[in-house]
């Protein structure tokens, strides 16, 4: 076993499809809460100009 380095080699193909799917699903939620978020933000604003 002279010149053996102790390395090995894998192969793996896995179809990430759905699991593709599922991180854009969430990224599109995401985006939407942000977007809730600001939209909160702003409203909040605009109450507390108004108490003032």
């Amino acid at each position: 076993m002279a010149g053996n380095t102790g390395e090995l080699g894998v192969k793996v193909n896995v179809d990430i499809t759905d699991a593709i799917r599922g991180l854009k699903a969430v990224q599109r939620e995401a985006k939407k809460a942000a977007q809730a978020l600001r939209e909160l933000e702003t409203a909040q604003k605009a109450v507390s100009n108004g108490a003032e």
